[in-house]
């Protein structure tokens, strides 16, 4: 028996690739064989990953698949011989690309139509958060676990800080540190909105720092925003950035902060936390119980509220330590020992409903 995990398409730096080859070490380290195939893979993995094209399995093996999106290769999966595990990433609401990326629209209104037919032929499935966790048991899966993404932290604080960027900005400037993709749904422009309703009503000495690629339709408006608003000082947009950079900025920020609309766990929250750095996102999906007592939740996103609440976080010490415990805690929570306690008894399960599927040939 073999565990053999598959994606769509794997990269090196994106989460649900980093968790298919976290849990390919984990099974390993339980003492399992294992295989990773991907439809497109990165050419950085290949040594790792091997092509859809070369796929193979027995009836015994155990097949898992990260489903992230709407795809063609979901075909495969959904009608796949053998019934399988499914690792859910969640999909974002199509509503958040309409009129804005029709291409990310359909891929999500599509995502769902198959995530239906692929929980059919699922005999277990894990969410990436209880949020999304919830939504599979929703859609009649029996055998259903949360499973956190793995967030090492001697993965990011190994990292030297790039010492060019310490020395331009190491300066004493409120630093505010968004991280990920550029879409609209992150809504990067309301952070600019806040940033630019600070350096008006409280102080000229704050920096936003968006980090990472955003999609040239959504940054060509930021841009314009920026210039709009008159905070071109204020904002900077890094592109895609090394890990090396990246980690350096978490360093140097003084908030991580988040606006999403949706996310089905958000790393960057946790990352914030790594940095033993205070985080203020919105209130929404699966952020509050990733976040739980290592950040402060905003409801309303008024750039004023965003900005106050920024600024009297950072005046309040007393808050800001009970932050601090609150990181350690889950962080704690969220170590690789605990995830590897809970990851152990999930494979029992899974080697056990396998077995109860093969005795009456129900896969």
């Amino acid at each position: 028996m073999r565990f053999i995990q598959i994606a769509h398409a794997i990269t090196k730096d994106d989460a649900a690739s980093r968790q298919l080859l976290n849990m390919d070490a984990m099974l390993r380290e339980l003492g399992y064989a294992t295989e990773m195939f991907a439809h497109k893979v990165d050419d950085r993995l290949v040594n790792q990953v091997k092509s859809m094209e070369a796929f193979s399995a027995d009836r015994e093996d155990i097949v898992i698949y990260h489903m992230t999106t709407g795809t063609s290769f979901n075909a495969w999966v959904a009608n796949y011989p053998h019934k399988i595990v499914l690792f859910y990433h969640n999909i974002t609401p199509a509503k958040f690309f309409f009129g804005n990326a029709w291409g990310s629209w359909w891929k999500c209104i599509k995502g769902r139509r198959q995530l239906k037919k692929i929980v059919k032929n699922s005999f277990f499935a894990w969410g990436a958060s209880e949020y999304s966790r919830k939504e599979l048991e929703s859609l009649g899966l029996k055998h259903t676990r949360k499973m956190s993404i793995v967030v090492e932290p001697d993965k990011y604080t190994g990292y030297a800080p790039v010492q060019e960027l310490v020395n331009k900005y190491d300066d004493g400037v409120t630093t505010l540190l968004m991280v990920g993709r550029g879409v609209p749904h992150k809504k990067l422009d309301e952070a600019i909105e806040a940033v630019a309703w600070y350096a008006a009503n409280i102080s000229t000495d704050i920096r936003l720092v968006l980090a990472g690629n955003i999609k040239p339709s959504y940054g060509k408006r930021l841009h314009k925003m920026v210039k709009e608003l008159d905070v071109t000082d204020n904002v900077i947009f890094t592109g895609q950035i090394s890990n090396e950079e990246l980690c350096t900025w978490y360093r140097l920020t003084d908030v991580v902060l988040s606006l999403s609309e949706h996310e089905g766990f958000c790393v960057p929250l946790v990352e914030g936390m790594i940095f033993d750095k205070p985080v203020v996102a919105y209130d929404c999906s699966a952020v509050p119980e990733t976040l739980g007592e290592a950040g402060v939740l905003i409801k309303e996103k008024s750039p004023r509220t965003i900005a106050t609440t920024i600024h009297q976080l950072l005046g309040n010490e007393v808050r800001l330590a009970a932050l601090k415990k609150g990181r350690k805690k889950r962080l704690q929570e969220l170590s690789y020992s605990r995830l590897m306690e809970q990851f152990r008894a999930d494979i029992e399960e899974i080697i056990q409903l396998k077995a109860a599927l093969s005795e009456t040939d129900g896969d």
